[in-house]
């Protein structure tokens, strides 16, 4: 296989990657807090080779990132439904241990723990939070009253760098002890609303388009590669 048909593989492969990124961000377009994906792509042997001696063209995925920015707040009516105006994540309990989410869609269990969509505890400063009473109110500071009272505050955080935060799945993330603190007062929380995902459907379709169709280029391009290499087989053997 001669170096033009490595390098039209590469590409195909590195879109391959790029196109399961942008299915995967058009999948949860309507997923509550979901935060987009953004590859950055660069040359293989870029960095570890003479200028004079890289072969060029090879390309490669070289990170994948998050994007951060802020979804759009949605009233939802629900008082269990929350949303987080700012840098922060409600912190979660799960049996793997703590974990981060913008998805504030919550509810409460039969014994009153307040809950996420999947049955992990939502954690306040002190631990588990139990809701007691009928009449819920969530301060913008994260305090949760009841009619029978304070019932506590949500552990809100944020990452001391955005890069520190990792996607985990079930639009969880993970960071070290280290990289999380408490977010502070540069955030408010929204009772009755939800966030919704900063995918916009429209750029999503667009996305999936532009690399389907660079992917179909690099196919071309080794199939003529393919053919003019069959051309030259057959001539040299007659």
């Amino acid at each position: 296989m001669d170096a033009g048909m490595y390098k039209a593989l590469s590409g195909a492969v590195a879109q391959m990657r790029h196109l399961e990124t942008a299915a995967q961000d058009l999948a949860n377009v309507n997923t509550s807090g979901y935060k987009r994906q953004r590859l950055a792509f660069g040359e293989v042997l870029a960095r570890r080779l003479p200028a004079d001696d890289r072969p060029g063209g090879w390309v490669a995925v070289g990170a994948q990132r998050t994007d951060w920015s802020q979804g759009a707040v949605a009233a939802t009516g629900n008082p269990l439904d929350l949303a987080i105006e700012g840098d922060g994540f409600f912190a979660i309990q799960t049996a793997r241990g703590e974990r981060y989410t913008r998805n504030g869609g919550f509810t409460l269990k039969a014994d009153g723990t307040l809950i996420t969509p999947t049955g992990d505890p939502v954690l306040g400063e002190s631990g588990p939070l139990l809701v007691t009473g009928q009449k819920i109110e969530v301060a913008s500071d994260g305090t949760l009253r009841t009619e029978e009272g304070e019932i506590g505050k949500l552990k809100i955080v944020r990452f001391a760098q955005p890069g520190q935060g990792v996607k985990e799945g079930s639009n969880l993330f993970i960071g070290a002890p280290a990289d999380v603190q408490l977010a502070g007062e540069n955030v408010r929380v929204v009772q009755g609303s939800i966030e919704q995902s900063n995918m916009n459907p429209i750029d999503g379709m667009i996305s999936l388009i532009t690399i389907n169709r660079q992917f179909e280029s690099y196919q071309r391009a080794m199939s003529l590669m393919d053919s003019a290499t069959e051309r030259m087989i057959a001539d040299a053997a007659r």
